[in-house]
């Protein structure tokens, strides 16, 4: 496998991650799930049901596979900082973007310090 080829199934997975991450914060923001003993099969059965819980489940599956793929091309030390790192300023913009989450000048700073990581870990 090439050496670009892996790296396009790294961002494959980092993007499979992320996006079952929204699917997942949609899929409750749409609907309120009880921890109550007693609405416990309502809300096991709008788990079930929920079609953004179902995009989540197959969205870390896929992105599990090719985790596999990545940590047969990459050393871990290197992977998974990278990875995690772009999963949460990826997070970070797009919750603010499409959830109107709170974006703070702090967490602007924090990204630009990220990124900055990033780069100079993934050039080492």
């Amino acid at each position: 496998m090439s050496k670009t080829y892996a790296n396009i199934i790294f961002l494959i997975s980092i993007a499979t991650t992320i996006t079952g991450q929204l699917l997942l914060k949609k899929a409750t923001a749409s609907q309120r799930f009880s921890l109550d003993p007693t609405q416990l099969l309502s809300t096991l059965t709008a788990l079930l049901l929920n079609p953004y819980l179902m995009g989540w489940v197959l969205s870390a599956g896929i992105s599990a596979t090719l985790w596999i793929v990545v940590l047969s091309r990459f050393e871990l030390s290197l992977a998974f900082p990278v990875s995690t790192t772009l999963s949460y300023i990826l997070i970070l913009v797009l919750s603010w973007w499409l959830f109107d989450e709170q974006m703070t000048v702090t967490r602007w700073i924090g990204i630009g310090l990220m990124s900055v990581g990033i780069f100079m870990t993934y050039q080492s």
